[in-house]
């Protein structure tokens, strides 16, 4: 186990846990506006922020953390899937979740029409919960792999 990547997944893990602060603040501020339509522009810039937060964490979370952890485990790589299915193996989150999780955040980065946003946002709203609950798992299982390898 090499020094560096210790100290990778720990400046990893700092921002995992910056951008869940930061997905947390967003859902709090469109809960209530969840299922409304004909939103004001400043309505809709906090949706903006919400989807691109989750998306962001949901970026983090399987292709950096998940990778990373695989990595320093000397996991085999593999493909989202097979990362996803091992993050289920350590009791992090439920695949399908997972799965929902990461094809939402497809949904994200892809979709332009404006008559699915409001599906985007209830989606988004619905999953950030589970997603802001894997966080915590990921953290403390990564603290035990950088406890184990610092001592």
């Amino acid at each position: 186990m090499t020094r560096a990547k210790i100290e990778l997944l720990q400046e990893e893990l700092a921002g995992l846990k910056l951008a869940a602060g930061h997905l947390d603040y967003s859902v709090a501020r469109c809960l209530s506006l969840i299922d409304q339509k004909d939103l004001l522009p400043d309505q809709l810039e906090r949706f903006e922020s919400l989807t691109s937060r989750f998306a962001r964490l949901a970026d983090l979370l399987v292709q950096r953390i998940f990778r990373l952890i695989d990595d320093v485990e000397l996991a085999d790589a593999g493909t989202v899937l097979d990362r996803i299915y091992r993050a289920e193996k350590r009791g992090w989150a439920n695949a399908a979740d997972l799965i929902r999780i990461r094809e939402l955040r497809n949904l994200i980065a892809h979709e332009y029409a404006s008559d699915k946003m409001l599906e985007i946002h209830a989606a988004v709203a619905a999953m950030s919960s589970t997603l802001l609950a894997t966080v915590p798992r990921v953290i403390s299982y990564a603290d035990a792999i950088i406890h184990r390898y610092t001592k």
